[in-house]
């Protein structure tokens, strides 16, 4: 029989953080038909897809410049460039103008996207978007006036290039939904403007027909670049969402084992480095079955939940971690915390579990709440393995004294680093 009502008020738990996924499912929850996350979401998601289309948006750029030299060197021949620049004809020289600053603004993206390698884990460089949308509006703007020169003159034009460029503006290259569309627009625009302001009535006609075209293509290409782009942000949260209930414990929402052991791996090897102490604690919940058959399961989450809180704000370093093993296991890491300094840290827990005053009449040990400490110093040298092993058997230890208090193994190699090493406060 469980005892009547609950010992705990759920509403005394605080609400999950943005840290525990509450953004993401919330994100999900309310839609984005507009493209458009929250302010911190958008600028993550934003920093994610640069970085994932960087590679991409490279070869896109790399591609490009070929071509267009490829272009500039037809229009030496096509347009006998030596004899027209002679002569200083206006829409020649406008022409090449055009096709040297695209092909400057090319080698400009093409090295800034180069300059860091292909490693994924280095950022993205900054505003290559906004190079890669300048790029292709004057590619569009420069294609649509070569094509009405080219006319003028009776030569071979493409017209059909500009559908190519819208294509192209589409592509994944580190643009959103909008700067794409926005690109294409300006593109459409340009070659409408263009046709109208330099091409003589009897090309009219055939000009309405292209810009008609063209912005049916900038149509086409912006419901498949929204479809796209929509499926990419939701895979984007689903993925976020996905690495969260991997790492994190969803009742008490600090992390698992898993993440416990993958960052207190990465403290030992940089207090390795830098000489640091390391203290791995392991806390046990006393009696913890006979709370849950008194009280019930439900009663019992809530007390885990606080004391997961209690152990977070107990937290004062970056690297400090707080998670829960398993059942009523909790791991800590302190790290830059000397012996002296963890053991009152400790006691501190132990006493703000007690302070919580959860009533536990099947407790041998008080007629409330209690928890158990086994910590172990990092000797500087040991592995994670070796170190959970010590700070486990110290839990026993603690355990086998009357439970509800705290025990810290110091190795002889710790005491001696502490004692040269000076103390340094905690923040409080």
């Amino acid at each position: 029989m469980h005892a009547p009502g609950p010992v705990i008020d759920a509403a005394a738990i605080a609400a999950p953080t943005p840290a525990q996924a509450g953004l993401y499912s919330e994100q999900r929850r309310k839609g984005f038909g507009w493209l458009r996350f929250s302010p911190s979401l958008e600028r993550e998601y934003r920093r994610h897809m640069r970085q994932d289309q960087r590679i991409s948006a490279l070869i896109c750029s790399a591609t490009a410049l070929a071509i267009w030299l490829g272009f500039m060197a037809l229009d030496l021949w096509r347009l006998d460039l030596p004899h027209e620049l002679a002569e200083r004809h206006y829409d020649v020289w406008i022409t090449v103008s055009l096709r040297l600053i695209v092909v400057a603004l090319l080698l400009l993206l093409v090295q800034r996207l180069a300059s860091r390698g292909l490693a994924a884990d280095k950022g993205p460089p900054r505003g290559y978007h906004w190079l890669s949308f300048l790029a292709l509006v004057l590619i569009g703007t420069s294609s649509a006036f070569s094509a009405n020169v080219m006319k003028l003159r009776d030569l071979a034009h493409a017209d059909m290039a500009q559908f190519v460029i819208i294509i192209a503006v589409f592509l994944p290259v580190g643009m959103t939904f909008r700067q794409s569309l926005g690109a294409a627009t300006l593109i459409a625009v340009a070659t409408a403007l263009l046709g109208c302001v330099m091409l003589d009535p009897s090309h009219m006609r055939e000009h309405i027909r292209l810009s008609t075209l063209v912005f049916f293509a900038v149509f086409v290409g912006a419901v498949g670049a929204y479809l796209r782009e929509y499926a990419q942000r939701d895979q984007f949260l689903l993925r976020r969402l996905l690495h969260h209930y991997a790492m994190f414990d969803a009742l008490t929402g600090i992390g698992n084992r898993r993440f416990f052991e993958q960052h207190a791996a990465t403290a030992l090897l940089q207090a390795q480095r830098e000489g640091a102490g390391v203290v791995l604690a392991i806390l046990d919940v006393d009696h913890f079955k006979k709370f849950n058959d008194r009280y019930g399961h439900q009663t019992g989450d809530l007390a885990l939940s606080l004391v997961a809180r209690s152990l977070k704000t107990g937290l004062r370093r970056p690297m400090d971690l707080a998670a829960r093993l398993g059942g009523e296991e909790f791991g800590l890491l302190l790290y830059g915390t000397g012996p002296e300094q963890a053991q009152v840290l400790l006691d501190g827990i132990v006493a703000a579990i007690v302070a919580l005053a959860i009533p536990h009449d099947a407790s041998a040990t008080a007629p409330h709440l209690t928890v158990s400490i086994g910590a172990a110093c990092f000797d500087g040298h040991e592995t994670l393995e070796s170190l959970y092993r010590r700070a486990d058997a110290v839990l026993y230890e603690s355990k086998a004294a009357g439970r509800n208090r705290a025990r810290l193994d110091w190795p002889r190699s710790v005491v001696a680093l502490a004692s040269r090493r000076p103390q340094t406060r905690r923040r409080r």
